[in-house]
């Protein structure tokens, strides 16, 4: 049986190695290190794991990792896993830390697509395309402004928002596909079939499908 002196003795040891742990740990894991961890985890795709460091970086606080970055993150994760309605709560808190977050507007405006809020992703897409107009990023971005024009009925837009696509990213066949559509909607057969044809060259993997939309709007 242990002596009282060897219980306090035993007591103090484990009292200062819990103190030791949690200092440890408040010191090596600050929040720009659990944002970092977090954004490990995301590249390699475990997005439960890393949305759980991303919560504790925004628990602990951070110093140097932008809060923008941390929320665009976040709302990253939550879109892979299909929660969308978080997905926007996070990427509004983005574009609120850091209003010409272009990522995070573009990001925002798919989640709001994916639930069926079109007139809102147009807006935020609008948002996203005032602030970077010109780069490689912001031709996909003229792609789905003409895209989701198509599918609001809006073949005009759809032509202009495309035609800007294809400035930036002339081999895009992507564009080209729903440049045939949108030609087709505003009545303008020749530039359809035109369009569809360098579609079809460039490798549309779903030219089939062109084909069938077109064959509706006869």
């Amino acid at each position: 049986m242990k002596s009282k002196k060897n219980i306090i003795v035993s007591l103090l040891a484990f009292t200062a190695l819990i103190f030791t742990m949690l200092t440890f740990s408040s010191c090596g894991m600050s929040g720009d290190k659990l944002a970092a961890e977090g954004k490990k985890l995301y590249t390699a795709g475990s997005y439960k794991e890393a949305l759980e460091q991303f919560s504790a970086a925004e628990e602990a606080g951070l110093k140097n990792f932008k809060e923008s970055e941390l929320y665009h993150c976040m709302g990253n994760c939550f879109f892979h896993l299909e929660n969308y309605g978080k997905c926007i709560d996070y990427q509004l808190k983005c574009v609120d830390a850091d209003p010409e977050y272009f990522s995070g507007w573009v990001n925002l405006g798919v989640a709001y697509r994916k639930i069926g809020e079109r007139d809102r992703a147009m807006e935020c897409y609008r948002t996203a395309l005032q602030y970077d107009p010109h780069n490689t990023d912001s031709a996909e971005l003229y792609i789905s402004l003409g895209s989701l024009s198509i599918e609001l009925g809006k073949p005009m837009s759809a032509i202009e928002y495309l035609e800007s696509a294809n400035e930036l990213f002339p081999e895009s066949a992507d564009v080209y596909a729903y440049l045939a559509i949108a030609y087709k909607m505003a009545l303008e057969p020749q530039k359809s079939a035109e369009a569809l044809e360098m579609a079809e060259a460039l490798g549309y993997s779903k030219i089939d499908v062109v084909k069938e939309r077109l064959a509706e709007l006869d």
